[in-house]
């Protein structure tokens, strides 16, 4: 629901067609009078039919379907480098849509102006990582890089420094002296960080723990970095 309110607010041109279950149909009264009003198309359907229709039991009552959101380049980033919020997140080979949600929804809720990572390695913004962002995959833009080493060295001389979080050596999140402009780096769960992005690090963070288990899912891991960055820069 999070996800198609947030399209209309701010991609309304990018809708294509409307579904809503007939008990939402009061409640997105406004979309439905838009449809009409600019000629979209819309339909009111019974609940299993908006299940076949997006694919999941976890609709809401409601589903649009949507031209896909435009992804940035290294141009666009550094064309809006100068107003965007720090910090920015980097992911090597984490390839998971539903992680990527996950990332996403904490990136908005933490005022990150980027999820960056490599040409084809990040998954697509799919049906599921759109739904899973609850809104958050239109307010934060996500970046292929085509030449990582090359790109995140071209941030570095802007101004960001480049923290790789880590499950073994490293400085504890708590305690290291966090840069005011981070590119958050993190890897996936099977393989971490790759050693080509590993060697551009100014800092490396590990997040404390009992140790019970290896390390944290990947986007637990950046909730939680982020909320320190956030602490730091914003206080509380």
């Amino acid at each position: 629901m999070r996800a198609c309110e947030a399209i209309f607010a701010r991609r309304p041109e990018a809708i294509v067609r409307v579904y809503v279950a007939e008990p939402r149909r009061r409640q997105f009264a406004a979309l439905i009078e838009w449809c009409a009003a600019s000629r979209k198309g819309f339909q009111i359907v019974a609940d299993e039919n908006l299940a076949r229709l997006s694919g999941s039991i976890h609709h809401e009552g409601i589903a649009i379907l949507a031209r896909q959101l435009p992804r940035w380049t290294l141009a666009d980033l550094l064309g809006r480098a100068a107003g965007l919020a720090a910090p920015l997140v980097y992911l090597d080979g984490v390839q998971n849509p539903h992680n990527l949600g996950s990332i996403l929804r904490s990136a908005a809720h933490f005022g990150v102006g980027a999820i960056l990572g490599r040409t084809g390695d990040l998954p697509p913004l799919s049906p599921a990582a759109v739904r899973v962002a609850e809104g958050a995959a239109e307010t934060v833009p996500v970046c292929d890089l085509a030449d990582p080493a090359a790109d995140l060295t071209r941030l570095k001389r802007e101004g960001w420094r480049v923290v790789v979080t880590t499950s073994h050596a490293g400085t504890p999140l708590y305690a290291a002296k966090l840069p005011e402009r981070a590119v958050l780096v993190l890897g996936s769960e099977g393989e971490g960080v790759s050693p080509t992005v590993d060697r551009l690090a100014d800092l490396r963070v590990r997040i404390p723990g009992t140790g019970t288990v290896e390390s944290l899912n990947v986007a637990v891991a950046c909730g939680v970095a982020l909320g320190e960055l956030w602490r730091r820069s914003h206080g509380g």
